[in-house]
C-alpha cells in the first residue's frame, strides 16, 4: 500500500501535502500495516490497515499531529471487513 501511494504521489502526481503527512503517519506506526490515498485525489481521504487493537490511538495520534501540522481538524472513520463481493440471491 505504500508504494502504491508513493506511485500515486510522486509518478501520477495525483496526492497533496496533507494525505502524504498522513500516510507518513501511518508508516511511523508499527501497528499499522500499509496505507495509501484513496478516492478523488487532490484532498480525499487516506485508507489505513491498523491492528484492531491500536486503531482508536492510531487516529489520536494522526489526528493531533494532522491539526499540529496543518490547523485542520482531520476526520476519522472507523470501518469493519465484510465479506467483500459476493452474490446475493434474494428469496421471495
Amino acid at each position: 500500500m505504500y508504494q502504491s501511494h508513493n506511485g500515486l504521489s510522486t509518478q501520477y502526481k495525483v496526492s497533496c501535502d496533507e494525505l502524504d503527512f498522513l500516510v507518513e503517519q501511518a508508516q511511523k506506526n508499527k501497528h499499522v500495516l500499509g496505507a495509501r490515498m484513496m478516492g478523488g485525489g487532490f484532498g480525499g481521504c487516506t485508507i489505513n490497515l491498523v491492528a484492531k487493537s491500536e486503531a482508536k490511538a492510531f487516529a489520536e495520534t494522526a489526528s493531533k499531529a494532522y491539526k499540529n501540522k496543518f490547523d485542520k481538524a482531520c476526520s476519522v472513520y472507523f470501518i469493519q471487513l465484510s465479506d467483500g463481493t459476493h452474490l446475493v440471491r434474494q428469496t421471495y
